[in-house]
């Protein structure tokens, strides 16, 4: 989000404006959506980055700044999640051989659905004693990939990790004072991410 397009969208809306340093996260975060680089390349401390990043994008004013720019984008470029979906299932449920004849030419009347899931095509022509030789490579998407995302999308595949205390323990909070139930909380936390 350019400075011009910050400035339209607090004459616009009642969002209270950002710190010159929140724009610049803002601006830095729609980069990569990564709040911890965009904490550095904003101008925040190395060391805090990760805390700094969080904390932006709890604070409701810079979380609507980032909602609105990407969506935004997401108008500006016609890219979003339905389009995103749609994409992975022509992927997902290509079928090859409703593309590809046996002699390696692509079927005329493929459907668009199967063409799209066409991810590169070679073609090397040789000239031989008995004339042109052709051969052509098609490359489809992966599409078990496509179908992994796709199951993800739906909720089919929900990864679940297992945080456990000492020595494979139940984690024990209420004797902790609540510094060390804080410091616990963000080992863990961390130990997640990694």
């Amino acid at each position: 989000m350019e400075k011009n397009e910050v400035q339209q969208v607090e004459s616009t809306t009642k969002l209270r404006p950002l710190t010159p340093k929140q724009q610049r996260f803002v601006e830095e975060y729609l980069i990569d959506l990564n709040a911890t680089a965009a904490a550095i390349r904003a101008g925040y401390s190395p060391d805090t980055a990760k805390e700094i990043g969080c904390e932006n994008l709890s604070k409701l004013n810079v979380r609507a700044y980032v909602d609105i720019a990407l969506a935004e984008r997401s108008k500006r470029t016609g890219v979003n999640a339905e389009v995103v979906v749609r994409e992975l299932a022509r992927i997902a449920l290509a079928n090859p051989a409703r593309v590809v004849a046996e002699d390696g030419s692509i079927i005329d009347g493929a459907s668009e659905d199967d063409l799209a899931a066409i991810q590169a095509i070679k073609v090397k022509t040789k000239q031989t004693k008995a004339g042109v030789e052709v051969e052509r490579e098609i490359r489809f998407s992966d599409k078990n990939k496509a179908l992994e995302l796709l199951g993800k999308h739906l909720g089919m595949f929900i990864e679940r990790k297992e945080l456990t205390g000492k020595d494979g323990g139940p984690i024990q909070l209420e004797a902790m004072t609540t510094e060390q139930r804080e410091q616990r909380i963000k080992e863990l936390i961390d130990k997640r991410e990694e």
